[in-house]
């Protein structure tokens, strides 16, 4: 049985929590949100052809029988807004909570059940968000969401329900087939369930990781600047006007389409008519299929000129100056990276137990330069615990860096063209990812943490948080194999996307 003491200490991680909530609700939501909006206004393909009108931002109708009952709550405020802030709040207050506790520990504030208390809330809470609340959100979101009300309004509820429910199903039955290994088979519920979205955490980050360190290396390592061509006024103005005619040109033919189409009498087609269509109309879909890849690579060159002409210009400031210099600095470290997972995969560690970690050359090196200050006084186990920190950080920048071209694609290939609907998706998708990515971070940190002294009166896990959680070394070079996997294809996509279009776009 709790003592009072403990009692009000979780009193106080509650206010805490809450307070954590409405924080990050009210300011940091308020300029993420907003540059999630610009981001999502990425021009897409035949953007310009199309009258994409905020559903949200018009006035509400005197009649409510027209109102699409999936695209508001409460008659004012969006769906998808109230989801995804909701539930990103959630996911950060949560993350903050899980580090607050294992801070705690180190500094032994707080009693120890209340801290496991807290703790395996803040655990169970997290996990009901990544498996559950997101994935239902983003099935609602897509299905419910402002492009389709009046499709939406028409679906039955068990059709709707069935519809938001199966891709979630689908998700939780393939996380559940993800073998695991022997030691933790006999585990509970809630470890098994761990286990394997760390899993499929180490395996994403290990792709954002792969991903984000080509596209830095690509974009500011010495010997891939060197070719680098700078867009001229000229050039732009160019392809601009060449876009303008092509939509121009596509607009023509879809009215022309639109035309004949409606000019054929209905009822005069026959089953032949309908099962094939005329000549006309096919040659007609084909040019418009043509044009419309036409316009779609075009739109890309456009993007990609704009892009590399606003970084010549800021390349010309002394703070682009010294941007290029950190980022040059940091491509070398990307590339050394690449080398040590190919090591890590080649030449795999036959250490076990709480050393089996992979700090690359560099971090190792920062840290022991670290340990030369003649302030700091450190051994040689603390030089490595510390290596594999700046390691874990320098990996969560590289992740950071994938992000924004990561969430740009997502939204061209949902086709969402609603600024307020694809920030939603986007602040969703974050705060999925930032949900694995501190229990693989956590997880990863297991073996940077000394372990308190053990205590007869309680349990393993009121002494020691990191018992609640898997060992990192159950996963072996799981986060090197997805960061070459993803590194390579990067490096082949981009590397053919410059021979093809001759182009260094950002995508």
């Amino acid at each position: 049985m709790m003592s009072s003491q403990a009692i009000l200490e979780i009193l106080a991680a509650c206010v805490l929590r809450t307070g954590l909530f409405f924080s990050c609700r009210k300011f940091l939501i308020r300029s993420l949100y907003h540059d999630l909006q610009d981001l999502s206004t990425t021009e897409a393909p035949s953007s310009h052809l199309d009258v994409d009108l905020e559903l949200e931002m018009l006035p509400t109708a005197a009649t409510q029988s027209g109102k699409p009952i999936s695209a508001t709550l409460g008659g004012k405020t969006p769906l998808h807004l109230v989801l995804s802030r909701s539930l990103f709040s959630a996911s950060f207050s949560e993350s903050c909570m899980m580090l607050l506790m294992l801070m705690f520990q180190g500094i032994d504030l707080f009693r120890p059940r209340a801290r496991l208390f807290n703790w395996e809330v803040s655990l169970f809470v997290l996990l009901a968000i990544i498996l559950l609340f997101i994935p239902i959100s983003l099935s609602v979101v897509l299905t419910m969401g402002p492009s389709h009300p009046d499709k939406s309004r028409k679906r039955s509820i068990v059709t709707r329900a069935a519809i938001i429910t199966t891709p979630v199903a689908l998700y939780l039955f393939l996380l559940s087939r993800i073998p695991l290994p022997e030691s933790l088979a006999s585990t509970g519920f809630t470890a098994m369930t761990l286990s394997r979205l760390v899993f499929v955490g180490i395996v994403i980050l290990g792709l954002l990781s792969g991903f984000g360190a080509v596209s830095n290396a690509w974009a500011f390592f010495p010997l891939f600047m060197r070719h680098r061509a700078i867009t001229t006024e000229g050039e732009l103005s160019t392809s601009q006007q060449s876009l303008a005619r092509i939509r121009e040109d596509l607009y023509s033919r879809r009215a022309a389409m639109e035309r004949e189409t409606k000019s054929k009498p209905q009822a005069e087609s026959t089953w032949y008519s309908r099962v094939v269509p005329t000549f006309t109309t096919s040659e007609l879909s084909q040019e418009l299929q043509g044009l419309e890849a036409l316009e779609n690579n075009m739109a890309r060159n456009v993007e990609a000129l704009q892009e590399r002409r606003d970084n010549a210009k800021f390349a010309g400031t002394l703070k682009g100056r010294v941007f290029n210099w950190g980022g040059q600095l940091f491509a070398v470290y990307c590339v050394f990276r690449v080398i040590s997972s190919t090591l890590n995969v080649l030449i795999p560690s036959r250490s076990q137990g709480a050393s089996r970690n992979y700090p690359d050359l560099i971090t190792h090196l920062l840290a022991y330069l670290l340990s030369l200050v003649p302030a700091i006084t450190m051994s040689l186990d603390d030089v490595a615990v510390i290596s594999r920190q700046i390691s874990l950080a320098l990996v969560g920048v590289i992740i950071l860096s994938s992000m924004r071209m990561l969430l740009r694609g997502v939204t061209r290939a949902l086709r969402v063209t609603s600024r307020n609907l694809g920030a939603s998706l986007m602040l969703l998708l974050l705060a999925q990812l930032m949900g694995i990515y501190l229990l693989s971070t956590i997880v990863q940190l297991r073996t940077s943490f000394p372990p308190p002294a053990t205590r007869p009166d309680l349990e393993p896990a009121e002494v020691n948080l990191f018992s609640t959680i898997p060992e990192y070394e159950l996963f072996g070079s799981l986060f090197d194999v997805s960061f070459l996997v993803a590194a390579g294809l990067s490096a082949v996509v981009r590397w053919t996307g410059e021979r093809v279009n001759g182009l260094r776009s950002g995508v």
